[in-house]
């Protein structure tokens, strides 16, 4: 037989969990194990929209994890972006200023000294590219 032997009213308070059971365990009037039984309901609602709220996020991190995963691999991507880039800028500087420019003559008929006028003629192979 259960004993029933606390006749305390909860008058309002906002009771712990442990003391949601023992009410529920040992009122002696209705209202108060119908209140200690309300609390308890309310108590259980909030944790599981603590637990929702939790795996949403959980799920977030999770999915911002995944993406993150694959940066190593756009990384070595670009790096080797920039330097086929970095080549290609070696052979256009080589190409203008260095080796590969080859002076040419500009068809100039107001000027008799065309040894002061020269152009440079740009030329980029790209066959030969071993790189």
């Amino acid at each position: 037989m259960a004993n029933y032997f606390d006749n305390s009213h909860i008058d309002g308070k906002q009771l712990t969990p442990q003391q949601i059971a023992d009410a529920i365990r040992h009122k002696k009037f209705g209202v108060d194990v119908r209140e200690a039984m309300a609390q308890g309901l309310e108590y259980c609602m909030i944790q599981a929209q603590k637990v929702d709220t939790i795996e949403t996020e959980v799920k977030n991190l999770d999915e911002r994890v995944t993406k993150l995963e694959v940066l190593p691999d756009k990384v070595a991507d670009i790096k080797r972006d920039i330097g086929t880039i970095n080549k290609e800028i070696t052979k256009l500087k080589n190409a203008v200023f260095g080796d590969g420019a080859t002076a040419v003559p500009i068809d100039d008929s107001n000027s008799d000294i065309e040894t002061n006028r020269k152009a440079k003629e740009i030329s980029i192979d790209y066959g030969n590219d071993k790189s």
